[in-house]
């Protein structure tokens, strides 16, 4: 069990706090609000587990209790493993709070919230600039496990470990993204989609319903279920070693890839597929087994396709 302390009670503080409960972790909110008002929160984003059935009314009642909410800050970081600092997105105010954070517990792991600061930035002209690092969560946060955690150069390998560690703890699965970069991983890819399907509209090449409708009963099914990367891999025989071969020339002319740069995914590929739970599948044939099954589930089951 980890202790954790949850600085701010807004939607991503209460909903990684609902987290951690429901997977028995050790939680503790502080907010200058009122407790009132910080519990009502919590309770608001517990219901809405209950509502999705990620848990049972009764048990909602049960992890409600067992939260600690506090105003003194000062009482409450001794024996803590890490604080999940989700205040409002201002660097003053997240500075001066990790300022006195780390003047009461200096060891203490920081882990932001923030979805554009960079570790650099709120790592900059801290007591303790190697134990502040970015776990960017993403809405809703109380149910998407997804955390994307950025250390920059000041954070050690140990350091990104034991966040990795903590956020499994609580539920989620967290990656890493290896550089500062901006919208880190996902945002990055998903401004870039954006704005292709923005001058798709603009342009009078869809509606907004028929492109929404393109993903949810395209690829972006399996996307969700794969990856976008292992999904095209498993579109053409052969994966990503013969696809510049076969595609090369569209692949240029057509989207201004260069076809060499596939070569750069091959291994990667290949170890993720060796990394892959067995039952998901880890060969060709286990994994399109498994995607054909998922598809089915979510066409039935999720959007009553038939």
């Amino acid at each position: 069990m980890y202790h954790l302390l949850f600085a701010g009670s807004g939607l991503i503080g209460c909903g990684l706090a609902a987290n951690a409960l429901s997977h028995h972790q050790d939680v503790t909110l502080y907010d200058i609000r009122d407790a009132d008002e910080v519990k009502d929160n919590l309770k608001d984003v517990i219901n809405k587990l209950v509502v999705a059935g990620v848990i049972e009314e009764e048990e909602s009642h049960v992890l409600l209790g067992k939260a600690h909410i506090t105003h003194n800050l000062e009482a409450v970081l001794e024996g803590k493993d890490a604080v999940l600092e989700c205040l409002p997105e201002r660097l003053d105010i997240k500075q001066e709070f990790y300022k006195r954070a780390q003047s009461i517990e200096p060891d203490i792991l920081i882990f932001s919230s923030t979805s554009a600061l960079f570790p650099s930035k709120l790592q900059k002209d801290m007591p303790h600039p190697e134990h502040i690092l970015v776990g960017h969560p993403f809405h809703p946060s109380y149910m998407i496990p997804l955390i994307e955690i950025v250390g920059g150069e000041a954070v050690s390998e140990e350091t990104i470990d034991k966040a990795k560690a903590i956020y499994t703890a609580m539920g989620k699965k967290p990656i890493v993204c290896q550089k500062e970069v901006n919208g880190y991983i996902v945002q990055r890819a998903n401004w870039a989609m954006f704005k292709s399907l923005l001058s798709a509209v603009e342009d009078g090449v869809a509606s907004v319903e028929d492109i929404d409708t393109a993903f949810t009963y395209g690829p972006g099914m399996r996307a969700a279920i794969l990856g976008q990367l292992l999904a095209l891999d498993l579109g053409a025989k052969g994966g990503y070693g013969a696809m510049a071969q076969k595609y090369g020339d569209s692949l240029k002319s057509a989207m201004g890839i260069d076809p060499s740069l596939l070569d750069d995914l091959v291994e990667g590929i290949a170890l993720e597929k060796a990394h892959r739970p067995r039952e998901l599948g880890q060969t060709n044939e286990e994994i399109e087994a498994f995607r054909d099954k998922a598809i089915a589930i979510f066409l039935k089951d999720i959007l009553h396709f038939h």
